[in-house]
């Protein structure tokens, strides 16, 4: 059941992503939709879930065809439908990925630097398995370069902090894990400091440091 842990951690930045949008012909549906999509994710009913990301997706799609060279317009959609179809049960939806992943490589294309659909993509490579496209040395590429571009990339931090436990790099992702706790308290995120310690109770202390020689 693979299916189920693909995208299941929110790697966005979690700033509001409505901040991010620029005055534009899509602007007002964008805002919208990235709206709705955090109302969804806010929210603990799965039906409530659908229906506010199927709403995202519908003002999304609208804002594509408003202006197809938005790049918030292409990441709004991808979120929204991607978080619709993880709801939903990836499971039943695997033929829907190729249409999906087209939209986040739109809005890289659009714009190269986008620190949450980088931050997506990223947490999509590492997390999907490899017949499907899974690759982890491409994933730890983006999520390093998300994390350079938005200094307040909790999720990121904590996608590559398990890039980093994979590659056996514990000191490196102890230091991501404890760096996106202190955030995320900062930030008031449960969810985000929920996942940061757990995965700092798992990695355990760090080491004692060596006694210097007299």
């Amino acid at each position: 059941m693979f299916f189920v842990s693909v995208w299941l951690h929110p790697v966005f930045a979690w700033h509001s992503l409505v901040d991010r949008v620029k005055d534009g012909p899509a602007a007002s549906n964008i805002r919208e939709s990235y709206r709705l999509l955090e109302l969804g994710e806010a929210s603990e009913n799965d039906p409530t879930k659908l229906a506010l990301y199927g709403r995202g997706k519908a003002l999304a799609e609208l804002a594509v065809k408003q202006d197809d060279a938005d790049p918030e317009a292409h990441f709004a959609l991808f979120a929204n439908w991607g978080r619709m179809l993880q709801t939903d049960g990836w499971l039943k939806n695997s033929f829907r990925l190729p249409a999906l992943w087209r939209e986040l490589d739109r809005a890289l294309e659009l714009d190269p630097d986008h620190p949450d659909a980088l931050a997506a993509k990223g947490g999509l490579y590492f997390q999907l398995p490899r017949f499907l496209g899974g690759d982890a040395r491409k994933a730890r590429g983006l999520l390093e370069r998300a994390v350079d571009l938005d200094g307040d990339a909790i999720g990121a931090r904590l996608e590559l902090a398990e890039c980093y436990l994979q590659d056996d790099r514990r000191d490196e992702a102890r230091d991501l894990a404890a760096a996106a706790m202190r955030m995320a308290v900062e930030q008031d995120k449960p969810r985000f400091v929920r996942r940061a310690g757990t995965m700092l109770e798992a990695l355990g202390p760090p080491p004692p440091r060596a006694e210097a020689k007299r």
